[in-house]
């Protein structure tokens, strides 16, 4: 250090850091007044960081790294606990992210969350400031020693299933899901050997039709409420009818026909029509000759132009009747169509909707019921291919008969409809040649690009709107389009009134969308459940043994099984072609849909331990297995198909099974048979239980 100055009254301390560059600070100036630079004003994020900084500062947190980039908010919060999280500070696009907490309580349980399950996230520590010391980015009082590094997993890699840390007990044995084959109403036997099917139905149309309506028929939904018209003073009942919506009156067994008062009638001016006979007060004013309608005007009208006013009357025979009434089968294309039923979600049968053909196609219903009326009943087993009367609640249809094998319950199709039942062989009738030969105008069409899917709540509401005699449709197809194999025309159909196809409505009811990994998932409660009726001699199907031991069997009941198979074809496109994400699990009790022998299936996640195989209950058989992150996937909305499977408990089994009890009870009870139980019993909660007479000897 050098000597000091003795004479310090030349020196001036702010010549240093005048000639000091380094020091030199410039500023905008405008005139004589210098004006400081202004700072820019902070951004709207930057401040909603800072209160929520603020907001937070006074609670412990923790600065993670995600070790999966699929870590979201919501995941954070269940893997931690809703009670324990204060709030989340999560960016995008970033693995480090922080998580406050109430308390050190907390904080604690955190730490033991991620020391039992660090494959997910773990502690980030980093180094700066300016002598490059090390600083946490914890808060003092998070300071912990650095965690032992794990290394990082990714989301498809398969580790070893944890079975010690479940609460809940897997199925111990690998069932196979049992599948209920769907048995063709008619094969190709029907039309061998010059049968009656073969000669009415020449083209094999109904070698390919399909009853999609096996749930309505046992109670699934209700099918039936009033209906007030304006137009009539008696209220109605409106059914929905295998495809097809009707109407029923409210005291239907009192309708009586009314007796033949043809004095009375003309004596209050009527006349009978002198095309149909009917009694009507319409008449030409040069020679009063009565008719009823444009379509019984049609068919006079050229003999009527040649007599009118010579005194002569008209003179109507058959062949004046076929040049006037439509033709059947398929109707123009760009022509008006009305829907009279559905047979399948991509089958629907139409009906001309022009004035003449509305007339004649009324005329043929009214002609079948007063023939049916007065004819006796089958006095036999009916024959595939027979065209019968088929009654049912005040109602008189032509029916053709498709199919025989059970004698107690007959398969039919309304040929004036095309809906597809199945009846008691006692509401059949005999039907003479002069009406199963009236003409029939109800045609299927195949809907172009709409899927063949089972029929779901969501979808059964869209079909039976669009059928009413006030709703029309135009319909359009190209002749190249037609299906050889099924035998029917592709075609679309719009409503004029909204401009909108209908085919792609239907497509969108049917086709499931998958939720976005944001969207919060669904509870079982969001289906409709469908058990056994509770009562004694019930045939069920067995779905899963699996918990046998714990006296516990999943069944379903014996007409609805091949429901849950029908339910696959859908499943089975969306597991495959429509949802996208590589990996997923939802929060406990909520529906998914997971893959398990190569088949996708709908289940409930019922717990989770952080080895990356959820447990799954699988909704449809009963068995739960431990299923691998990367063979889950979010459940659509659009599933609303019920639930067919129900848990039961065995009654009369003692408290704890042997090995070899197990067994034999397997045996007894095996995957996919068929038995009947002696009782279902119901209890106060809805639990439901079997009771089986040969049970307390195994």
């Amino acid at each position: 250090m050098g000597q000091l100055p003795e004479d310090w009254s030349q020196w001036n301390p702010m010549v240093l850091d005048f000639n000091n560059e380094r020091l030199n600070n410039y500023a905008e100036e405008c005139g004589q007044n210098v004006v400081e630079k202004a700072r820019a004003p902070p951004k709207p994020t930057d401040m909603r960081k800072t209160e929520a900084g603020k907001a937070n500062a006074e609670y412990p947190y923790l600065v993670l790294r995600k070790k999966v980039s699929l870590v979201t908010k919501c995941a954070v919060l269940n893997f931690f606990g809703q009670s324990h999280v204060r709030s989340i500070d999560m960016q995008p696009r970033s693995d480090i992210f922080r998580v406050f907490f109430n308390d050190l309580g907390s904080l604690e349980a955190a730490y033991s969350q991620l020391d039992a399950f660090p494959q997910l996230m773990k502690l980030h520590r980093s180094r700066f400031g300016a002598e490059g010391k090390p600083q946490s980015m914890v808060s003092p009082v998070n300071a912990l020693a650095d965690p032992v590094k794990v290394p990082a997993i990714a989301p498809t890699a398969r580790g070893v299933i944890d079975l010690s840390s479940r609460t809940i007990h897997v199925s111990p044995s690998e069932n196979v899901h049992p599948e209920f084959l769907v048995v063709p109403i008619v094969d190709a036997t029907s039309y061998k050997g010059g049968s009656l099917l073969a000669i009415r139905d020449a083209e094999k149309r109904f070698l390919n039709v399909k009853f999609e309506y096996n749930l309505e028929r046992h109670g699934a939904y209700k099918l039936e409420k009033e209906y007030k018209d304006k137009s009539s003073t008696k209220p109605a009942i409106q059914q929905q009818r295998c495809g097809r919506k009707l109407y029923i009156e409210s005291h239907a067994d009192d309708v009586q026909v009314a007796e033949d008062d043809s004095e009375e009638l003309d004596m209050s001016g009527y006349e009978k029509c002198a095309v149909c006979s009917g009694y009507t007060s319409t008449v030409c004013k040069i020679c009063d000759m009565p008719f009823c309608d444009a379509f019984c005007w049609s068919i006079v009208s050229e003999q009527h132009d040649k007599k009118c006013g010579t005194a002569q009357k008209v003179d109507i025979n058959d062949e004046h009747f076929e040049k006037c009434i439509p033709k059947t089968g398929l109707p123009p294309k760009r022509t008006l169509v009305k829907i009279t039923a559905f047979e399948q979600s991509n089958v629907v049968y139409v009906r001309p909707a022009d004035t003449l053909s509305d007339v004649a196609y009324y005329r043929v219903l009214a002609e079948v019921w007063k023939h049916g009326q007065t004819v006796a009943k089958l006095d036999q087993l009916p024959v595939c291919g027979q065209i019968v009367i088929y009654k049912f609640e005040g109602h008189a249809v032509r029916a053709m008969v498709l199919n025989v094998d059970n004698p107690r319950d007959i398969c039919v199709v309304s040929i004036d409809y095309g809906s597809v039942e199945y009846t008691d062989p006692a509401n059949l009738y005999q039907c003479s040649s002069y009406v199963s030969d009236l003409p029939r105008y109800a045609t299927p069409v195949k809907l172009r690009g709409v899927p063949r899917r089972a029929i779901t709540p969501s979808l059964r509401e869209v079909m039976y709107g669009m059928q009413g005699d006030s709703i029309t449709f135009e319909l359009r197809y190209h002749k190249s389009e037609y299906d050889a194999d099924s035998h029917m025309q592709r075609a679309a159909l719009i409503y004029l009134e909204h401009n909108r196809s209908i085919n792609s409505l239907l497509k969108q009811v049917i086709t499931p969308i998958e939720p976005g990994m944001h969207e919060p998932g669904v509870n079982e409660d969001f289906l409709p459940h469908l058990p056994a009726p509770a009562g004694k001699n019930v045939d069920l199907i067995i779905t899963d043994n699996s918990f046998l031991k714990y006296g516990i069997i999943y069944c379903t009941p014996a007409k609805l099984a091949v429901e849950i198979t029908k339910m696959q074809r859908a499943f089975q496109d969306y597991g495959e072609n429509i949802a996208k994400s590589e990996t997923y699990a939802t929060a406990k009790g909520q529906l998914c849909m997971a893959k398990y022998m190569g088949k996708w299936n709908r289940g409930v996640l019922m717990e989770l331990v952080g080895d990356g195989y959820p447990s799954i209950l699988f909704l449809d058989y009963g068995n739960i297995v431990p299923i691998h992150v990367t063979d889950i996937r979010a459940y659509p909305p659009q599933f609303t198909h019920p639930v067919l499977t129900t848990e039961y408990v065995l009654l009369g089994l003692p408290e704890n099974l042997s090995d070899a009890q197990v067994q034999r009870l397997e045996t007894r009870l095996a995957l996919g048979a068929i038995v009947t139980c002696d009782e279902i019993v119901k209890n106060e909660n809805n639990n439901y239980s079997l009771r089986f007479e040969d049970l307390p000897k195994f």
